[in-house]
């Protein structure tokens, strides 16, 4: 239910947060997901502000999600932590990401727009 793109959105409100694009795909070397996270701004052609990360997780039989990122592919530089939400029909995860940088956090809601 994972695998295929999906829309994050980050400090959700009143207002609308920033937004990024997630695609996620089997992961090569245990039961879970790998892929990449592109933050919105990156798309605009400036490499130089080009923001993409490496995740990897999964999520386990209570709906659970757990995700690893990484900007350099080494180190974890983020922590996503979410929950399926109820008649989402496994299309909607909402939850906190954590920066490991300075250990702050954001909600997140995670909604699925493509296979």
């Amino acid at each position: 239910m994972l695998y295929g793109t999906w829309k994050a959105r980050f400090d959700v409100g009143p207002t609308v947060g920033t937004a990024a694009i997630v695609r996620l795909g089997k992961h090569p070397d245990y039961d879970g997901v790998r892929g990449t996270i592109t933050r919105e701004g990156a798309a605009s052609g400036d490499t130089a502000a080009r923001a993409v990360a490496q995740l990897a997780g999964d999520v386990d039989a209570d709906g659970q999600l757990a995700i690893d990122e990484s900007q350099d592919g080494h180190s974890i530089s983020g922590v996503w932590v979410g929950t399926l939400q109820p008649g989402s029909c496994g299309k909607e995860f909402k939850g906190t990401w954590r920066n490991a940088a300075d250990e702050s956090t954001h909600p997140f809601v995670l909604d699925k727009t493509g296979p």
